[in-house]
Parts: C-alpha cells; sequence; structure tokens
C-alpha cells in the first residue's frame, strides 16, 4: 500500500510538471494592453533630451500665477520631479515646471505613473496638446488625461477640449471621478497612480489605475476626432493657481514636487489579440480594475456610489458594492466586454448580497445583469453599433437579505457582433436607499467542445484536455473550458466524459488550432502516462 502511494504520488507530481512544461510552450503572455504595442517609454533614470524638451515661460495662461523654468525639472532617483515653489521670478510669484514631448502623435494609448503635490494652488495635468502655432488652439483639439485642484487630493478630472479657430469658438466636455476602496477614499496625492487615456477615431477612454471612469464618443463632439484632431505632444507640468482652482494662500505649503514614474505610449495594434474578461471577481489590488464605471454616482462628494468593498465578500477580498446616486431617475454600474463572433454563445455568472440593515427601499430600485452585443468594440450604449441586448432581474425590494444568491444569463452573439459587453446596472429611480453586493462574477464564451470532452476545442479529445480539466478542477463559474455537463462548476463528472471519449474527435467542436509537432509529441506522452497513473 505504501509503495502503490508512492507511486500515485510520483505520477501525479510528474503529470504536473510535464503539463506546467506543455503549457509554458505553448503560449507567452504579453505586457502591453490588448490591442496596443509599446512604441516607447521612458523610466526617467536620466532626462532624455531626445525625448522631451523642458519649456522656459513667464507668460501663464489661465490666469495661472508662475513661471516655467527648466531649472524646476530634474530627475532622480528614476522619476521625473517637478518642483513648485514659493520664488518670484520677473513679474510672476511663483516657478515651476512643464515638459513636452518632441514626439507628435495621433491615436494610440497614453499611460503615466505618478504622484501628484498636496496642498492648495497646486494643478498638476498630464494632456496632449497640438503645436498650436501650426493649429491655433483649440482647432485642432486638446486631450486633458489628468487634471487635479490640490485642494482636493481625492479628485481627478479628465476632459477634452475642441472648436475653431478662426473663428475663435471653444468647447469642451469633461468628467471627475473619486474611488472608493474598502470605503476609503483614494488619495491621489499620498502614492503613485497610473493615469492613462485611449484616443481612436471612435474617441476617448479615460482610466485611472486601470478603471475606465469616463468615455467621450466621437459622433457626441461633431465627428471632430475622426474627422478634426490633430498629432498631439505629451505634455506634463504643474501650474500654480489659476482659474480652475483656488490660489495659493497661507495655508499652502511650499515646495512642493510632482512625481512621475514612468510614461509609457503605445500604438494601436493591426492584428490584436481577442480581449477576454479581467476581474470578473473584484479582487485585483482590491479594485475595479478592468472595468468601466458608468452612471454619475461617482460624483457623490466622499461617498462613490460605484465601488469596490470588503464588508460583504463571497469570494477573494472585494465585492462590488452598488447603489443609487440619489439624483433622480438614473443608472449606473459598471461593464466590460469581451471579443465574440456572431454565433458563439456567451455565459455570465455572479452572486449578490443583500444586508438586512441596507436593504433596498420601495418598489423602484432595481438590479440587473445585462449581456449587450456591439458591432464595433467599445460602442456606445444605445447606438447603432448596438445589436442588442439581454437582461436578467438579480436584485429588489423583494429579495432576501444575508444571503448569497446566484444568478446567470447566457445567450447567442448575433451576426456582425464583435463584442459581447456584460453590465451590471443599478436603477434607482425614486431616490430611495438600498445597496446590493456583487461578488463571484464570471464571463466569457462557451466552449462548443466542452460537451465532448474537447476542453481546448481543437478537435481532438486527449491528453491535452486533461490538462485543461486538471488546471480548473474545482473552478466554478461561466464558460468554464473543462465544464462537460454545463452545471457551471468543474469536477469528477466532467473528467469521466472526458475519459469516456479519449482518443475520439469531437466532431461537435469548431477547431481551433492545432498543436506544434513537439507539443503533439509531449501530449502523446502524458497522455500513455495519465493511463498508468490512473490504473493505479
Amino acid at each position: 500500500m505504501v509503495f502503490h502511494q508512492f507511486l500515485t504520488r510520483a505520477c501525479d507530481r510528474w503529470l504536473a510538471f510535464s503539463f506546467v512544461f506543455l503549457m509554458g510552450i505553448t503560449s507567452a503572455s504579453a505586457a502591453d494592453p490588448p490591442g496596443w504595442n509599446l512604441a516607447w517609454s521612458d523610466d526617467f533614470n536620466t532626462f532624455d533630451t531626445t525625448r522631451w524638451r523642458k519649456e522656459t515661460s513667464t507668460s501663464p495662461t489661465n490666469n495661472s500665477r508662475h513661471a516655467y523654468l527648466p531649472s524646476q525639472v530634474t530627475t532622480s532617483g528614476g522619476n521625473l520631479l517637478i518642483k513648485s515653489e514659493n520664488v518670484p521670478y520677473q513679474n510672476l510669484p511663483y516657478r515651476s515646471g512643464q515638459i513636452f514631448s518632441l514626439e507628435s502623435r495621433k491615436l494610440g494609448r497614453w499611460e503615466v505613473r505618478a504622484k501628484l503635490p498636496a496642498t492648495r494652488g497646486m494643478w498638476p495635468a498630464i494632456w496632449l496638446l497640438p503645436d498650436t502655432q501650426q493649429y491655433p488652439w483649440p482647432s485642432g483639439g486638446e486631450i486633458d488625461i489628468m487634471e487635479n485642484r490640490g485642494n482636493q487630493p481625492n479628485r481627478t478630472s479628465s476632459a477634452f477640449h475642441y472648436g475653431t479657430n478662426p473663428p475663435y469658438n471653444h468647447q469642451f466636455v469633461f468628467s471627475e471621478q473619486q474611488t472608493s476602496i474598502n470605503g476609503a477614499l483614494v488619495n491621489y496625492t499620498a502614492d503613485y497612480h497610473t493615469y492613462a487615456v485611449e484616443w481612436r477615431d471612435s474617441g476617448v477612454r479615460f482610466f485611472v489605475d486601470d478603471v475606465n471612469y469616463y468615455n467621450i464618443y466621437d459622433q457626441d463632439v461633431g465627428n471632430f476626432f475622426s474627422q478634426k484632431a490633430k498629432p498631439m505632444q505629451l505634455v506634463i507640468n504643474t501650474a500654480v493657481g489659476g482659474d480652475f482652482l483656488p490660489n495659493p494662500d497661507a495655508t499652502t505649503v511650499w515646495p512642493q514636487t510632482f512625481s512621475v514614474d514612468w510614461v509609457k505610449v503605445y500604438s494601436i495594434d493591426p492584428t490584436p489579440e481577442p480581449i477576454t474578461s479581467r476581474n470578473p471577481g473584484f479582487d485585483e489590488n482590491n479594485s475595479l480594475a478592468g472595468w468601466t464605471v458608468f452612471g454619475n454616482g461617482n460624483a457623490l462628494a466622499g461617498n462613490p456610489n460605484v465601488s469596490a468593498s470588503n464588508t460583504v465578500v463571497r469570494n477573494g477580498v472585494a465585492a462590488l458594492k452598488l447603489f443609487g446616486a440619489f439624483n433622480g431617475d438614473q443608472y449606473s454600474g459598471v461593464s466590460q466586454g469581451i471579443t465574440v463572433q456572431g454565433g458563439q454563445t456567451v455565459e455570465a455568472a455572479l452572486e449578490s448580497y443583500i444586508r438586512s440593515t441596507d436593504s433596498l427601499a420601495g418598489t423602484g430600485n432595481r438590479v440587473f445583469l445585462k449581456l449587450e452585443f456591439y458591432s464595433e468594440f467599445g460602442a456606445k450604449y444605445g447606438s447603432n453599433k448596438m445589436l442588442g441586448e439581454q437582461e436578467t432581474l438579480i436584485a429588489d425590494s423583494t429579495s432576501p437579505t444575508n444571503t448569497w444568491r446566484s444568478h446567470s444569463i447566457s445567450f447567442q452573439a448575433p451576426a456582425g457582433a464583435v463584442e459581447a459587453r456584460l453590465a451590471l446596472v443599478f436603477n434607482q429611480p425614486n431616490n430611495q436607499g438600498g445597496s446590493v453586493y456583487v461578488d463571484a462574477a464570471s464571463f466569457g464564451i462557451v466552449n462548443p467542445g466542452a460537451a465532448m470532452g474537447d476542453f481546448n476545442n481543437d478537435g481532438l479529445v486527449n491528453a491535452a484536455d486533461y490538462s485543461v480539466w486538471r488546471d480548473s478542477n474545482g473552478q466554478t463559474g461561466a464558460a468554464l473550458a473543462a465544464d462537460a455537463d454545463r452545471n457551471r462548476v468543474v469536477n469528477q463528472l466532467d473528467y469521466n466524459i472526458w475519459a469516456q471519449r479519449f482518443g475520439a474527435a469531437a466532431s461537435a467542436a469548431t477547431s481551433i488550432a492545432a498543436p506544434e509537432p513537439s507539443t503533439q509529441a509531449l501530449a502523446v506522452l502524458v497522455g500513455l502516462a495519465l493511463r498508468r497513473c490512473r490504473q493505479l
């Protein structure tokens, strides 16, 4: 018996090593965000004069009260440092710094990891601007990735300015955000955070720490992005005072430093990999990273109504908390999209919880789980790119409290679909209270070969499929590749279906790709060992 157990453990270890090796030679992880290729980056170990220009100016805009001087911009410890000081220069009471990228670029993704200065009168900004000598402002557009008022350390904003000149006509749209994690507002002056924008002809998407909090669509700004916007430089600076915020006063703490850790600039990937779900369980950095936050509830002072919370958690370290924005009939929540093709079945599942001490009041408050389909990835909800939607109610005032409840939805993507979008929506029509927690969410495309035991969907039922089952054994949720019986859990029953079909062709599956010869050979060896080990 002891020898039998030894052999069994030895087989398990050898199989584990083999499958790790097998998976390792057939996959690679990309560091770039989905849909983007890194064009250039700067870690600021030195100040690269082939990449950046320091500004010299004694003509501040927006009634700010500083001079921009090259001496205020330095690098140290792998950071770009912009120092703002209470030291007069010529006729201006303060001095600060600004840099411009020498490159101008149209379309792309820009990321900047930075720690903001923290006191009244500081106006740090990360933005994109065309050559205004060639394109008089605002005729080429302006994209403000991040702006902050030093007296509001928990809030940042993003904006787009556009118009004509001549004749001079300035228009703009903007939004502000604040983030709550486990009931505490994020302080953007206390640590480093990542600010990003994605710019395509269809519009721009703004991010803070990988949470997409604001989108501007081309159709909503007179097709300016696709028809009139010009190549832009990246600008990083701290203004002092001005129209955007209160000027410094006796409470202002000097000096202040805007510290930038790195910059990354990406170009559009012409042949992107399919986009899959990210952070469905809300555990990545205890945050909503990977999700889009919509609705206007995040403007609630000190209390965003869409947040990550550890108050009630089903799995992991955090859950999504939703409540109403208390500003009339409104919808708010989170969404994210994955790449699909028409005819594929998309499935989503999650669990919800309502505390009895904060139950959904009245007859109005409702929470929905939705699947939406689009012919253009990232298209605006309700636009002509939207192909349809399906929804199921997951909570209202009649829902039981103090218990986790399971919900799911599945639907076949219509013809022409390229995106399936999962949305969790809180509708509050009557300013009534109550909140709901969502956790253990999952979202993906149902594997058409799973029912045949073809867990990697390559048209064959072999040892490579066992590796998929073994790696996911015990997992629960939607669209699991090894869920042969479609009960949203991978277990022995799914293994039994694979074992019964081993060696057969999965005629019902849609073949995607066959393994490389070397991988196929290793899979055969693993399969032989597997058969022997299962006999022990």
